[in-house]
């Protein structure tokens, strides 16, 4: 049975890398190709989840196999149109499935090297999210939740699904744990959540255990 190419570019690892590469287009010379594309490596071999279901050299042959569809068809007629319109933009007037092909080629490179800690390369704003998901989902509720103490808010925020708040909870802590094993100086991650410096993030880690002990111990 065939396969429907167009149907494996509406999203996964070859959007992905396809939507870096555009922003670096877009940034005029602020962003880089390669560190984008080594940031990007970091999240997916940082990440057991991520690693096991999509390694990086499977982003590399999605990578190529686009570029043979896309070669193959002629054109980007018929193509998702995200796909399409992206590929067309970052590509700037090469051929798009060269475009790709190449594209597959700076992820294979980059790969074969060990990727950069945080001190080298910076962890970028798009890659938050991808490292910190449950932080970056406290935070937004939090925006809205006005200046009561954040020992209160995270207990309410873990609390909203109690009894069934464990994951929630686990998941929170683990990444506050994390972050203060990764980024152990006082700011924390601070540049990416203000109140999540290391004192912040310890409170954090503090609420969630008093309400487990409260609530469930």
């Amino acid at each position: 049975m065939k396969l429907s190419a167009p149907g494996l570019f509406s999203n996964g690892p070859v959007m992905r890398v396809i939507s870096l590469a555009l922003a670096v287009q877009e940034s005029k010379g602020r962003l880089s190709l390669d560190d984008e594309i080594r940031r990007y490596i970091r999240v997916i071999e940082t990440n057991w989840t991520a690693n096991w279901n999509c390694p990086v050299y499977t982003t590399a042959a999605a990578l190529d196999n686009a570029a043979d569809s896309v070669a193959s068809s002629g054109s980007l007629d018929g193509y998702p149109s995200e796909f399409a319109d992206k590929v067309r933009h970052a590509a700037d007037g090469m051929d798009p499935s060269e475009y790709l092909r190449i594209l597959a080629e700076v992820v294979r490179g980059h790969h074969r090297k060990p990727y950069p800690e945080y001190e080298q390369l910076p962890m970028a704003g798009w890659e938050f999210p991808q490292t910190f998901p449950s932080l970056f989902g406290l935070g937004a509720v939090l925006m809205d939740e006005g200046d009561a103490p954040l020992p209160d808010l995270v207990t309410g925020f873990v609390a909203a699904e109690h009894p069934y708040c464990h994951e929630r909870a686990a998941d929170l802590s683990a990444e506050a744990q994390r972050a203060l094993a990764l980024f152990p100086g006082e700011q924390g991650i601070a540049r990416h959540l203000p109140w999540a410096h290391r004192g912040g993030l310890q409170e954090l880690i503090n609420a969630v255990n008093d309400h487990m002990q409260q609530e469930h111990a």
